[in-house]
């Protein structure tokens, strides 16, 4: 039996909701794409104008002009997805008009307007349209492939079993005080101080990418068990039950092979919500080793221990950066603390594949979530047919 319109667009919203935009042909993902993809760049165009006023107004000669100027692209691209949200919700053809050109608008405002304030009326300011032009195809692209969808799922089912996180960390004590004792150490001091920013997020990506690594193998494997019923709940009418894609008269959905579409978005969600916690774990250590640092490590132990050497004869360690922005801790503090906080995280990262009690309070509630989906899936293949 065909859904009617509503019914569709209920189902379509349901698996976006659950972040399997995949799953959805390329037709439903491919409708408004522009006006959709203009909530993200108006995000990142915000995120870098705000970024960009911050390094100027803490640089030693701040341009007043050039801050309000940023201060007002960043306000009005900040507005931006909420006034197309209401366009969105009022459902008019005059309110859909109006939302493409909207869209239309943010996308003009990133590419041409924030090149011109960064650069003024320059050859500089051309040159860097194509890369601003390339981030909105980007944004774009990434829309087109749900890449949204899949985050804010990750980012509502992390946020409910943040308490979790809690749980975790207190078990995490003995790692923290194994870090710690890696903390005071003048080798890797000495190391911090002599790697480069861009050495260290080299750094910090290869790890990253190792952690990334070992969560898709290890998802890999739990969403076999789960499609093969060796893992999480498997009766299709039980999950259904209360969805829009609950089986008539209790008759299951037959069950058919994922596409490899399917199987990377499946992956994709369950990664990003593990990331998520393992971001959050890894930033509180970070904020940790910050306040150690400042706390218990006076300037010249910081210099012994770096062999750094100082901005003037007399003065304390040079003062740190992030992401452009000064602030008043020492570069090699900062250094030292994202180091050790990121390979505490790529730990915590291996060791919970064996916790039960993460097992327990975080992962098998996502694989019960995913099952769902899934079933869901294989309802919405037999009503398409």
């Amino acid at each position: 039996m065909s859904a009617t319109a509503s019914e569709t667009q209920l189902i379509h919203d349901w698996f976006l909701h659950r972040g399997l935009p995949l799953v959805l042909t390329r037709r439903v993902r491919s409708r408004a794409l522009m006006a959709r993809s203009a909530p993200m760049v108006a995000g990142v165009g915000a995120l870098t104008a705000v970024t960009m006023l911050l390094a100027d107004w803490t640089g030693d000669d701040p341009d007043y002009g050039y801050i309000v100027r940023l201060a007002v692209v960043a306000a009005v691209l900040a507005a931006a997805p909420f006034a197309l949200f209401v366009l969105h919700r009022r459902g008019t053809a005059a309110s859909e008009a109006g939302r493409r050109t909207a869209a239309l608008a943010v996308m003009a405002i990133f590419v041409l307007l924030m090149p011109l304030i960064a650069s003024g009326w320059s050859a500089a300011a051309l040159a860097e349209v194509p890369a601003f032009l390339l981030v909105s195809l980007l944004a774009v692209w990434s829309t087109y492939l749900g890449f949204g969808a899949i985050l804010l799922w990750a980012f509502r089912f992390a946020w409910i079993q943040l308490g979790a996180l809690g749980t975790l960390m207190s078990r995490a004590l003995p790692l923290l005080m194994l870090t710690v004792v890696v903390y005071f150490t003048g080798e890797l001091w000495q190391l911090a101080a002599r790697m480069t920013r861009e050495r260290l997020w080299q750094t910090i990506g290869f790890l990253a990418l190792v952690a990334v690594l070992f969560m898709i193998a290890t998802i890999r494997d739990e969403v076999d068990a789960l499609r093969e019923d060796r893992a999480g709940p498997s009766d299709p009418v039980a999950l259904l039950t209360g969805t829009p894609l609950q089986p008539a008269a209790g008759e299951p959905p037959a069950r058919t092979p994922l596409s490899l579409a399917e199987q990377v978005n499946v992956v994709a969600v369950m990664v990003v919500a593990q990331a998520i916690q393992v971001v959050l774990f890894t930033a509180g250590l970070f904020a940790f080793f910050l306040a150690l640092g400042i706390i218990a490590i006076p300037d010249d132990v910081t210099v012994l221990w770096s062999s750094e050497e100082t901005c003037a004869v007399g003065t304390p360690p040079c003062a740190g950066t992030w992401f452009g922005i000064h602030i008043p801790i020492p570069q090699t503090v900062v250094h030292t603390s994202l180091f050790v906080a990121v390979l505490s995280g790529l730990y915590f990262t291996v060791s919970t594949s064996v916790d039960p009690l993460y097992r327990q309070r975080f992962f098998d509630p996502l694989v019960a979530d995913v099952a769902v989906s899934l079933a869901g899936r294989d309802a919405y293949l037999e009503l398409e047919r």
